[in-house]
């Protein structure tokens, strides 16, 4: 579109041809802080679909701005670049998703089912989230015995060893899996420690059969523990839910029978942890 501009000039006028500028309203939101945020939600909900030209086709994007938006991500670790072409969520994000799970508006809820499961089975129980090659421990409701295993919010749970980390692994493809316990199973935490690759993968089977996770004293001498699933709707493992004791004051046995309590408790967590 061009337009005619007059300027007075002295007594008479003179007239300039010039361009108009047409704002795209589309184009002013895609260089938006919320596309920003629709590109970290895409990657997400949606990581089957995370490379880069499928985020330019889920979301419109040129598929060179496209680039621009992941390149800029990955510099500020918001998001990461794996090798098979996908993009995942980045330490960075991680480390805020996880910081801002104390504040979420659920929370009261929350630590109200970790209480009444504590009081039910008489131990501390824990929840665990993945981060990374790690678990994280983001909440824990202490019960009332004088002698307490000296884990804290924050702690980073060993995959290969105790019943969260193990229960983390069982959801992912064995091999991946296997993978990751060769590069970080060189230290034997202690004589019950899994070795192995076979071995850890036949536990990894055990634990996708039964749904559940145990330690048989395999991360600390005389501390057994049991760890249940909490799943996202669409199927992916958010949470670990577990519990600990030592072995002067609950055998493996007993604590196996609290196994039915806890995964009513992760039901319902489930709601507490996502959103509708």
């Amino acid at each position: 579109m061009r337009y005619l501009l007059v300027i007075r000039a002295g007594s008479g006028f003179q007239i300039f041809s010039i361009q108009g500028v047409v704002v795209d309203s589309q184009k002013t939101k895609r260089n938006s802080p919320r596309r920003i945020l629709e590109i970290m939600e895409a990657i997400c909900t949606n990581p089957e679909s995370a490379t880069a030209s499928g985020l330019s086709q889920a979301l419109a994007i040129p598929v060179p701005t496209i680039y621009r938006w992941l390149d800029a991500l990955c510099d500020e670790r918001f998001i990461a670049a794996h090798p098979s072409g996908f993009y995942v969520p980045g330490d960075r994000f991680r480390d805020m998703m996880l910081n801002s799970l104390q504040y979420e508006p659920n929370v009261t809820h929350r630590r109200s089912i970790l209480r009444s499961l504590s009081e039910q089975i008489g131990e501390t129980v824990s929840l665990a989230a993945p981060n990374g090659a790690k678990l994280i421990y983001f909440d824990r409701l202490e019960s009332h015995w004088p002698f307490q295993v000296n884990l804290k919010i924050g702690d980073a749970l060993p995959l290969h060893c105790c019943a969260s980390g193990k229960l983390y692994l069982s959801t992912i493809e064995t091999k991946t899996a296997v993978d990751i316990y060769k590069n970080i199973s060189a230290h034997k935490s202690t004589r019950n420690t899994i070795t192995g690759a076979a071995n850890f993968s036949k536990e990894l089977a055990k634990i996708r059969a039964e749904g559940y996770a145990l330690d048989n004293e395999e991360w600390f001498d005389d501390m057994v523990g049991v760890s249940v699933p909490i799943f996202s709707h669409n199927g992916p493992l958010i949470a670990c839910l577990s519990t600990h004791a030592l072995v002067t004051r609950k055998s493996l046995d007993v604590l196996v029978t609290h196994i039915p309590l806890m995964q009513e408790a992760a039901k319902k967590l489930q709601t507490c942890l996502i959103s509708e």
